[in-house]
């Protein structure tokens, strides 16, 4: 099952590399790298789910083992199958945003004619560039593998217990370490593209499919009137010099004026009435009741998402602080929309696959959909717009890197907004009470050895529980996503839906202006 979801992946991400990538530009290196990226950050998100049903499947409901997995060897074995599958992914990951990304990238930045720079100096260029991502990844390695970040905090209180039976769960080792720690940092740069793009994705994809478009043929009309009014205007000034004296200076500039109003006029009808008489608009229309029961349902969709995460962090905030790095062990909030739907769906094998899917998918098609409409920016320098078919190689190679730190934090985003499904599945586990065993769900008050934490949830919490620094500028950062999410749904709200008219002229500017294209 999982092999013909890699297959899917691999097909989706291919449309989508090439509607983006410019028809222009005939670079294949940037495609293939950027779509390799984006493959793999897509199969890593998408071991959750397998994760999940891999641990959750090898106990019974009653809380017993099933019988293949009574034996404490067997689920390691299957565990560390897994473990060492998620570090191969990130591991792969790390190769290509630390390396096939960046030699990518200034390869093509040292020219986009081949002919100009000979392929050896480009290529030199590059690498030395690229050395600088190299010695930073080694350098995150190193850190993670030999520097002690500390113990759990020596704090009374039952918390600290269920820390230390936390800890007990998840051995570290000095690789794993250096992957963790790894992780850990481009999980925190994967945050900060969720609270730019992600946030803003969330809220306004569903309303672009709420809200209606403007008439094309009212704006053709307004078009028409101002060509009017410039034809007018001509007369007039052919008029006024019909007796051969000299054009002044403002009248000539004036009438060069109207000659680029008029190509232009010319143009923008063109690509109007061309997207008018298109198929695709012509499905768009006979979709439009759909589209509206679309953009509704995974509207919905987003607010449960964010009252998921929302609901955690209240939980973190109330019964953790900073110096547990807001790390909670037990939780006391249980009313998650998100966490309590994927947890009952497993009993209906595979609908929580399936929903994980769709939500995977939904959260990558919001970043995409946040980084379209924001666009490509190094603080407050706008360095690419991602338009389909115009998008410049180096712009589709930071769309891949872009995306993929988003898809890497939404681990820790799936972390927070279903903790019960990410971290135990639906295991269960007996107790002995008033002299009878009651089955009760897995959290970290089970006794030793009758719970397994899935491995998404060790990778993720072996680097917190011993950096409270880390525990504590993750919450932040999720916290900001979430106001992120209520500043971007209000101005989507009230953001009217551009026009098709607006819309060409916004992709020809964006096209024609050389600062966007460097």
């Amino acid at each position: 099952t999982f092999g013909i979801i890699m297959l899917i992946c691999a097909v989706v991400v291919g449309i989508c590399i090439k509607r983006f990538a410019h028809v222009a530009q005939p670079g294949v290196a940037p495609r293939f790298v950027s779509g390799l990226t984006c493959w793999l950050v897509l199969v890593t998100a998408l071991l959750l789910p397998v994760d999940v049903f891999m641990t959750s499947y090898q106990k019974h409901p009653n809380g017993t083992w099933q019988d293949w997995a009574a034996d404490n060897g067997t689920r390691e074995d299957i565990n560390n199958a897994i473990l060492y599958t998620y570090y191969a992914c990130y591991g792969l990951l790390t190769l290509c945003l630390f390396v096939l990304i960046p030699f990518a990238y200034f390869y093509f930045e040292e020219g986009d004619d081949e002919d100009e720079v000979p392929i050896a100096d480009r290529m030199c260029s590059a690498f030395k560039y690229s050395f600088c991502f190299v010695f930073l990844v080694i350098a995150l390695l190193l850190v993670g593998a030999f520097v002690q970040f500390g113990t759990i905090p020596n704090v009374n209180g039952t918390i600290i217990d269920d820390l230390d039976s936390l800890g007990d769960q998840i051995k570290s080792k000095g690789v794993e370490s250096a992957l963790s720690f790894t992780i850990s940092v481009l999980t925190v740069l994967g945050l900060f593209v969720y609270i730019v793009y992600t946030a803003y994705g969330l809220s306004a994809f569903p309303f672009n499919l709420i809200k209606t478009r403007g008439s094309a043929t009212a704006e053709l009309n307004r078009l028409h009137v101002e060509q009017v009014a410039r034809e007018e205007k001509e007369r007039q000034l052919a008029a006024k010099y019909a007796d051969g004296r000299p054009v002044i200076p403002s009248d000539r500039r004036l009438l060069q004026k109207i000659a680029r109003d008029k190509e232009r006029y010319n143009e923008l009808q063109r690509l109007v009435q061309t997207d008018e008489s298109s198929c695709w608009r012509k499905v768009l229309v006979c979709c439009r009741p759909f589209s509206v029961l679309i953009g509704i349902f995974l509207y919905l969709i987003s607010l449960a998402f964010m009252a998921s995460v929302t609901v955690t962090l209240v939980d973190k905030y109330v019964y953790s602080n900073y110096t547990l790095g807001y790390v909670l062990p037990t939780i006391h909030y249980k009313y998650s929309p998100i966490n309590y739907i994927l947890t009952y769906s497993q009993l209906v094998f595979p609908l929580d696959y399936i929903l994980v899917l769709l939500l995977v998918f939904y959260i990558a098609c919001c970043t995409v959909n946040g980084i379209r409409r924001i666009g490509i920016w190094f603080f407050w320098i706008q360095m690419f717009e991602v338009i389909p078919g115009r998008t410049m190689p180096q712009g589709l190679l930071l769309l891949s890197a872009f995306f993929s730190y988003a898809m890497i934090a939404s681990n820790q985003l799936m972390l927070v907004a279903m903790p019960t499904y990410s971290t135990y599945g639906s295991q269960h586990y007996m107790v002995p009470e008033n002299g009878t065993m009651v089955v009760k769900p897995c959290d970290n008050h089970a006794p030793a050895g009758e719970c397994q934490l899935t491995q998404v949830a060790s990778i993720i919490t072996r680097f917190t529980i011993h950096a409270n620094l880390y525990g504590a500028i993750v919450t932040y950062l999720v916290s900001a996503f979430v106001v992120t999410y209520v500043a971007g749904m209000l101005v989507a709200a009230v953001k009217r839906k551009r026009s098709v008219l607006e819309k060409a002229v916004g992709d020809r500017q964006a096209e024609d202006d050389p600062l966007l294209n460097l």
